[in-house]
């Protein structure tokens, strides 16, 4: 079997944490690489967006990123994708022309990679999967409770007409949630049975649990005080604003408290893109005089981010919107509790008082209550719910074996 598979704006090898850069580009990699372990060939094809990245980089017989000319080769803000879907799809099908690849399956993720995917699949006559991430209509009606949109509204116009054309014309939909399938049927008007169900996993290799103690000494942390982790984007919508007046009202009462940040990118444009925000979130910190409590830790590697969550006694997500949201997969499998906001996948993969707690979306006292009881039971009384939680659901070997069993019905 062999996959074309389409991440328009996520290239897998990215930067994770930077703007550009988060859930899809670590659910494209891990996808594509356990998929492969089971004997699949898979051709990643993401946008060319740095001259000094390879065209294609070969990790073995079976998967190859292959990096598309769509545009400029230099970062273009993602809602301008919509200006290159034409010249993506006609590279795609000039390199599957020069190499005479016979795709089995078209598999795409995010709606630009859906338009470039239904474009492909009409001249080479393969099913077309497709996988959300995000849907422009719920994440339009749920920023806009909280602040005025910045986007423009016909854009949004566009990209809801885009993303139920998508629905309609594509073979499967894959939900990552039965609370993302709801969304999706409902919103687009299509039958359940068009949509499967596949969750998002996390590795174990990379995320395992070590005693706090040894996180502590290993991340050089002191053991009497309690840790609040953060971990993702550095942007408004992720809601770290709420968390720092959450972090006031906790430290009132918990005076060692320390509320540790991991995110934002390396390069110059992810820092530009990052400015402003962390100076907001700068001000937040001095005027509510917790900034000596407050550290920005900045991106962290993949392989050493089971070392913050292990020493954490609680993770928070505080997003104003996430379709699905890999670090509370991340945190659990690590043993640590996570208190995230009630909206979207956070309520279909935190178990509300097991693996830790949902909060009203930007309820900063809701929060502070959550996080100050996760405290007091500590975080051992949510450790084996966590394990338990992801070991039954959430594991990528297992997913790859969903996934390879569903292709397979798809091309009977």
């Amino acid at each position: 079997m062999r996959i074309l598979l389409i991440s328009d704006h996520a290239d897998p090898l990215a930067e994770i944490g930077s703007k550009e850069a988060g859930g899809q580009n670590i659910y494209v990699f891990y996808l594509a690489k356990f998929l492969c372990k089971l004997g699949i060939s898979v051709d990643v094809y993401t946008r060319w967006d740095r001259k000094n990245k390879k065209e294609v980089v070969k990790f073995n017989s079976h998967l190859r990123v292959i990096r598309v000319k769509a545009g400029p080769k230099k970062y273009i803000p993602r809602d301008n994708f919509l200006t290159v879907t034409e010249e993506f799809a006609r590279n795609i099908l000039k390199k599957i022309k020069k190499e005479n690849i016979n795709y089995d399956i078209i598999h795409t993720n995010y709606w630009f990679s859906g338009i470039i995917g239904l474009k492909i699949s009409k001249i080479i006559k393969k099913p077309l999967i497709h996988v959300y991430h995000s849907i422009g209509k719920v994440r339009f009606d749920s920023l806009k409770n909280y602040k005025s949109q910045e986007a423009n509204n016909e854009f949004f116009k566009i990209r809801t007409d885009c993303e139920k054309e998508i629905a309609q014309k594509a073979d499967r939909i894959i939900a990552t949630s039965p609370v993302e399938r709801d969304i999706i049927k409902n919103t687009f008007g299509i039958d359940e049975k068009k949509i499967e169900i596949i969750t998002i996993g996390v590795y174990p290799k990379i995320f395992h649990p070590i005693k706090t103690e040894r996180a502590r000494k290993l991340i050089k942390r002191e053991n009497d005080q309690k840790i609040i982790l953060y971990v993702g984007r550095i942007e408004w919508r992720k809601g770290i604003g709420t968390l720092l007046y959450a972090f006031r009202e906790v430290v009132k009462k918990y005076p060692d408290a320390k509320l540790y940040i991991i995110g934002g990118g390396k390069s110059k444009t992810s820092k530009k893109l990052e400015e402003l925000e962390y100076r907001r979130l700068g001000e937040i910190s001095r005027e509510l005089a917790i900034e000596d409590k407050v550290i920005f830790w900045g991106p962290k590697k993949q392989d050493e981010l089971y070392k913050y969550y292990s020493a954490a006694d609680v993770c928070v997500v505080p997003s104003y919107y996430e379709p699905f949201g890999i670090v509370p997969l991340e945190s659990m499998i690590c043993g640590t509790p996570v208190v995230a906001s009630r909206t979207g996948g956070l309520k279909y993969t935190v178990k509300d008082g097991l693996t830790g707690y949902h909060f009203k979306t930007r309820n900063y006292a809701d929060l502070t209550g959550k996080i100050i009881t996760v405290f007091g039971k500590g975080k051992d009384s949510y450790a084996g719910n966590c394990l338990k939680r992801i070991c039954d659901d959430f594991i990528w070997e297992e997913i790859a074996d969903q996934y390879r069993d569903f292709f397979n019905q798809v091309i009977k």
